[in-house]
């Protein structure tokens, strides 16, 4: 096996996933499978907690903002998320695990039940925490982008495939299929739910939702041929 690697991400100047892994003697190749479109907003409900699902929805939210007020609490469902926060200068007060049932059991200890908390996501959000949480917490989805997987998408002939979210998982095998020597990874499980609809069952599910996750995830697989 060739030491080649797809992501469903475009990654950034000085993203650890293609540093690492290219130290390493790997072909990077990153590209979102998505179109992202900003949707303005001039203001938002006021809560006890703002809770980011992904790093777009921190940038398209908080490149609308002049500020956030200084007693408004920020939650990330995992750590790449609250590394796009750090990039804005601002340290979350819980990071979640990056899946949905461990991440809400630990914030409704830290949040406590019945908080309010706004939701800053896309319009085709899977809502993970707000669906889990029921009438636990006093939920306010807020859209602040689209997000649409893009047409007719060329296969990929990489060793690896890592793929960060469902639309994407989407976006890739509407039109593609797995070819016998590519190896699946995901970012997290519902990401892997989101292949088993295609039929596609043998995947690895990074252990940290998070760049530093996935590496560690394609090193570990690379080792076993």
């Amino acid at each position: 096996m060739d030491k080649s690697v797809f992501i469903s991400r475009d990654l950034s100047l000085t993203s650890p996933f293609r540093s690492q892994l290219e130290a390493d003697g790997f072909t990077v190749t990153d590209c979102s499978l998505l179109d992202f479109q900003r949707i303005p907003f001039e203001a938002f409900p006021t809560t006890d907690w703002i809770f980011f699902y992904s790093r777009k929805a921190v940038d398209f939210f908080l490149t609308q903002l002049e500020n956030i007020p200084d007693d408004l609490k920020i939650a990330t469902f995992g750590s790449g998320t609250t590394e796009a926060l750090r990039k804005h200068k601002i340290t979350p007060d819980f990071t979640g695990t990056g899946e949905g049932s461990s991440t809400l059991t630990t914030f409704l200890k830290v949040a406590g039940q019945q908080s309010s908390v706004l939701f800053p996501q896309a319009r085709n959000s899977r809502r993970t925490i707000e669906r889990l949480a029921g009438d636990q917490l006093v939920s306010f989805p807020f859209i602040v982008y689209d997000n649409v997987p893009k047409k007719e998408i060329e296969a990929s002939s990489a060793s690896f495939l890592v793929f960060t979210s469902p639309l994407n998982v989407q976006a890739y095998f509407d039109y593609n299929n797995l070819s016998n020597h590519q190896k699946i990874i995901v970012i997290g499980k519902t990401t892997g739910a989101a292949l088993e609809v295609y039929g596609v069952e043998d995947f690895k599910v990074a252990e940290t939702a998070s760049e530093e996750g996935l590496v560690a995830a394609i090193l570990d697989l690379n080792r076993v041929k």
